[in-house]
């Protein structure tokens, strides 16, 4: 895996995204009527080769069988804007995962299996003035959780995890709302936790 790559790629994507959604919104997503013919277009702009044969079959959209629900464009924005978000900061904790999974055994050690046991290994051996951004990499794994597992509200296991990071204020049943700043901020803390762990490895 090339880990600088893979780091650009997702932020070259949540670039492109957030430039997407600016534009759709300020045309107020433009002709709704037409959103069958711009999924059919989605469908040609990748190739498809899964390496195998799948055993789905290929279906096209019918008149009137897809909808984007709201009252207007803005709720439908907003719902678009906060699912997307979602995707990206879950599809961040994956890459964070990686990312540490490689740089832990390149240390020398067998990584352990889940992101918060790895973060929690980064912040044992990471310079204390980078201590938040492995607090940062244990709140990425936290809300990924709470996305993933629990209807994106705070649960138990959710608070244990963030009071590993030094957060005490977290509420039970707190539903989480995520923004594309949030996803800035902990594409930082990943970054520099990455940029740190490359100089362990570089300094023995």
């Amino acid at each position: 895996m090339d880990i600088d790559n893979s780091m650009l790629q997702w932020s070259q994507t949540v670039y492109g995204v957030a430039h997407s959604l600016h534009l759709a919104n300020s045309i107020k997503l433009g002709n709704l009527t037409a959103l069958i013919e711009s999924l059919s277009a989605a469908e040609q702009w990748n190739q498809s080769d899964l390496g195998f044969t799948s055993s789905l079959p290929t279906k096209e959209f019918k008149d009137g069988s897809i909808n984007l629900n709201g009252k207007d464009h803005g709720e439908v924005f907003g719902i678009l804007s906060e699912n997307i978000v979602k995707i990206l900061f879950v599809n961040l904790a994956v890459l964070a995962d990686e990312c540490l999974d490689q740089l832990i055994a390149e240390a020398g050690t067998t990584p352990p299996n889940y992101l918060t046991s790895k973060a929690e290994w980064v912040k044992s051996r990471i310079d204390d003035k980078y201590v938040w951004a492995a607090n940062g990499m244990l709140e990425l794994c936290a809300l990924r959780n709470a996305v993933v597992h629990n209807g994106g509200t705070i649960n138990k296991s959710v608070i244990d995890i963030l009071e590993k990071a030094g957060v005490g204020d977290a509420k039970l049943g707190h539903e989480v709302s995520l923004s594309f700043g949030d996803l800035f901020r902990y594409r930082r803390a990943l970054r520099t936790v990455i940029g740190e762990l490359q100089k362990l490895k570089q300094n023995g």
